[in-house]
């Protein structure tokens, strides 16, 4: 058994307070996005499971809302260990959402390709992607009409010549934080440890601003395996700093997190991303 760190208390303590700031007026579009955090960031797979069950279940809940729900609640079974149950959300998706397009593509490869295809990290060099839009491969735990607004690529202004992505916080959203991250299968990491590194600047609004970045491992039955968000150790400095994190992947290890987090009004600059294996 995984005892948790301070950095996780801190995680579900943040993610507590997210959610009561986020839901108090039952909002369908707030409720989706505490529990996109909540699943994303803090990894608490079966409480943001209820509640993307629920909201699929609540009547007045467009379509659009209710096919993310479902596909959310899908995210959150495979996650855990529950293929077959995954299964059969997807194929409820495409049963009673077919109109959604872009939720039954995503349900249709979920359904055609094992779990292990999304093998490892994609475009941690933001080589890919169109300015101004989430970089492929990346998450944002936002509705889509939102999610350029809180995370985008740039070309301008990297530490590296081929890209880099900003993290923001627009000063009328409604928490102070954003994310931007990616989940990929553990399979090929089992076993060993593996080190996430990556450049951040920050361009702060208040000295309570702080850039982080963290790694989280779920394991099989709902066990919580590493999670380090630098929740002891957050940037505040506008120069570019290199941070890393290194941790153990375990033996029964499923999904892989990875993200950057800004906590206040700034802005997060990413750039360089790496992810390897030690002692290969």
């Amino acid at each position: 058994m995984v005892c948790p760190t301070a950095g996780v208390i801190a995680a579900a303590l943040l993610a507590v307070a997210f959610a009561a700031q986020l839901a108090p007026d039952g909002q369908p579009e707030r409720r989706m996005e505490a529990a996109r955090y909540r699943e994303a960031v803090v990894g608490d797979l079966k409480g943001a499971g209820e509640e993307y069950r629920a909201l699929a279940a609540e009547t007045g809940v467009s379509r659009e809302m209710a096919a993310r729900a479902v596909l959310g609640l899908a995210h959150c079974l495979e996650k855990l260990g529950l293929r077959a149950q995954a299964e059969a959300q997807y194929r409820r998706l495409l049963r009673d959402y077919s109109d959604q397009t872009e939720e039954a593509a995503e349900a249709r490869r979920q359904i055609a390709e094992p779990e292990d295809a999304i093998s490892g990290p994609r475009n941690l060099n933001f080589a890919e992607g169109q300015p101004g839009k989430v970089p492929p491969g990346w998450f944002v735990p936002a509705l889509p009409r939102d999610a350029d607004y809180l995370a985008a690529l740039s070309r301008a202004g990297c530490r590296d010549s081929v890209g880099c992505a900003v993290v923001l916080v627009p000063s009328n959203a409604p928490r102070p934080f954003s994310t931007l991250s990616q989940s990929f299968s553990a399979a090929a990491y089992r076993g060993k440890t593996v080190r996430l590194g990556a450049w951040l600047r920050l361009e702060s609004a208040d000295p309570e601003d702080r850039a982080q970045m963290w790694l989280s491992v779920d394991r099989e039955n709902r066990q919580q395996g590493f999670f380090d968000n630098m929740d002891d150790r957050p940037i505040r400095s506008s120069q570019w700093t290199h941070v890393e994190i290194t941790g153990p992947v375990a033996p029964d290890a499923r999904f892989i997190n990875i993200g950057v987090m800004s906590v206040g009004r700034g802005r997060v600059w990413v750039d360089g991303v790496s992810f390897e294996v030690l002692g290969t």
